[in-house]
């Protein structure tokens, strides 16, 4: 049974810090199962949007199918009305991001540009918790 007060607690919260983020994904990802993505949709003033999409058929590197997740992703903001998308890595494990999920990060980053779905960032749960990935942050990548 859902809890219906921490999802009315969670769409009031708006989401403005980089902490405002973390501590949302935490509440809704809790401790990682399995290796997916998950999409958060943000409205006017970042508000969550009480919509948490699942994606669990990603390959396991990206490929041409991408562009369909972006255009996917594009086409559900516009719908909900969404004005910037968080998207969540869960990965069971270690703590650190390796080759394939920074693959992803910036495959990512690149084609929702294209379609200006408008990305507040992305995250990496695993299992010492939640960070943000920063595709600038020197010696992230870990081979």
């Amino acid at each position: 049974m859902p809890d219906t007060d921490m999802i009315a607690r969670l769409t009031d919260a708006p989401v403005r810090t980089d902490a405002d983020v973390l501590a949302l994904v935490r509440e809704l990802i809790g401790r990682p199962l399995t290796r997916q993505c998950w999409v958060v949709f943000l409205a006017e003033r970042g508000v969550p949007i009480p919509l948490l999409l699942p994606v669990s058929e990603l390959p396991y590197q990206p490929d041409e199918h991408v562009e369909d997740f972006a255009t996917l992703i594009a086409d559900v903001t516009e719908q909900v009305e969404a004005d910037d998308v968080l998207v969540v890595w869960e990965r069971p494990g270690n703590d650190q991001a390796h080759a394939v999920d920074w693959e992803w990060v910036d495959a990512v980053a690149c084609s929702f540009g294209e379609r200006h779905v408008r990305l507040r960032g992305q995250v990496i749960v695993h299992d010492r918790g939640v960070e943000m990935l920063e595709l600038d942050e020197p010696g992230s990548l870990v081979a």
